[in-house]
């Protein structure tokens, strides 16, 4: 077991890749807390891991003094945090920038960066004070070069790589590393939606010389991987897996569903 009784904690981890993440992280033997906005998600995550060494809580990522509460909490019971995964985030309605809402703009800045940076520093100063830890961040590969129709989305993806680079230059002295994965299109998570639809799956798939989309195993491995030993050295990267779509095919998504409502 590569993580035993190691302490980690993963945002948004009730459901979808979060959960999938946090189940892997238990399997391989460590401590696992999570934290998720819906209570119903939140009780299923502790009935479906009863009598494991994982707990779940009821906060939102964006409630600076309730993750506070929350890394109180594990450090009390478990004695320290080794591992962080910041993997909450949402993605805003689709909309061409000169007709994005403000409201959802700021929604997803919310999530996505305020939120990846305030359990980054609650989290990291537990960690600062022990000597050693490690974040892990979940960005996107629409955060390298963005996409029509997903502004907010790609900026505060954008960020997350940066802040990780950022924090790597500022913690590494203290024995807190931390890397960042951007994956392209993944079958699930956010995706699950989409996925459901065969045109969206070849769509998709074409995007990469791969000719697939990832999947949740493959992101859950290189997450793990990330958090090993094994990628100690690893510090303020930003690792890209995404089937070798950057670069490959530029039709966006926005173009495709635009097209395929014309009439014939």
């Amino acid at each position: 077991m590569r993580f035993k009784e190691k302490v980690v904690f993963v945002t948004g981890g009730t459901k979808g890749l979060g959960k999938a993440v946090a189940k892997a992280f238990l399997e391989e033997g460590a401590r696992v807390a999570v934290n998720g906005r819906s209570v119903e998600a939140v009780e299923r995550f502790k009935e479906e891991f009863e009598g494991r060494e994982a707990r779940a809580f009821a906060s939102d990522i964006t409630d600076y003094a309730a993750l506070e509460v929350n890394a109180k909490d594990v450090v009390a019971e478990w004695g320290r945090v080794d591992l962080l995964v910041n993997n909450a985030a949402i993605t805003g309605p689709i909309a061409s920038a000169e007709k994005a809402k403000k409201a959802d703009f700021d929604s997803v800045i919310d999530v996505d960066v305020k939120g990846t940076f305030y359990a980054s520093q609650i989290f990291g100063r537990h960690m600062i004070a022990q000597g050693s830890g490690r974040i892990i961040s979940i960005s996107s590969q629409v955060g390298l070069f963005g996409d029509k129709g997903f502004l907010a989305y790609a900026v505060a993806k954008g960020a997350i790589q940066i802040m990780t680079r950022n924090l790597a230059f500022e913690w590494g002295k203290f024995g807190v590393t931390t890397c960042c994965v951007a994956p392209g299109f993944i079958r699930g998570g956010m995706n699950e939606g989409l996925i459901k639809r065969q045109r969206f799956v070849e769509f998709l798939s074409a995007k990469t010389p791969a000719g697939r989309m990832g999947n949740v195993e493959e992101l859950v491995a290189t997450v793990l991987f990330l958090a090993s030993d094994e990628a100690r050295y690893i510090n303020g990267e930003t690792v890209v897996m995404d089937g070798g779509m950057t670069g490959y095919d530029q039709e966006s998504l926005v173009d495709f569903i635009s097209k395929s409502r014309q009439p014939a």
